[in-house]
């Protein structure tokens, strides 16, 4: 079963990659904490698989908000799945977006599906 710890870890760790600005860490961290065959689902996205599409999508996210990084928030934890919570801060330091992330690790310690939820509304509408 994964501790809340444990998955704030791995999911700091894959947060230290898409904050990095350095294409090469990326890399490096990504196939430290990812799963080589990821099922990774966006709201860019269908369900598709491989490391280098979260590591391509990284790519994009530092070119619409040059500067700008993620911030983690809330935790929850179910068996291998956790729940979490991000924020979108942009350059000048004001919060773009909110959204959230639901993560399987796998006994290995790595990230095999991640599912992103966002950005976050109040409203239906």
């Amino acid at each position: 079963m994964l501790s809340k710890k444990e998955a704030w870890n791995a999911y700091a760790k894959v947060h230290s990659a898409w904050n990095s600005k350095d294409v090469a860490k990326r890399r490096e961290i990504a196939a430290q904490i990812l799963d080589e065959n990821i099922e990774y689902q966006t709201v860019r996205h269908d369900t598709v698989f491989g490391r280098q599409t979260v590591i391509n999508d990284m790519a994009v996210f530092h070119d619409r908000f040059p500067g700008g990084h993620f911030e983690i928030g809330d935790v929850s934890v179910h068996h291998n799945v956790a729940l979490l919570t991000w924020v979108i801060i942009q350059a000048d330091g004001t919060e773009f977006a909110r959204g959230g992330d639901m993560i399987t690790v796998g006994v290995d310690g790595k990230i095999t599906k991640i599912t992103t939820f966002g950005p976050a509304s109040k409203s239906p509408d």
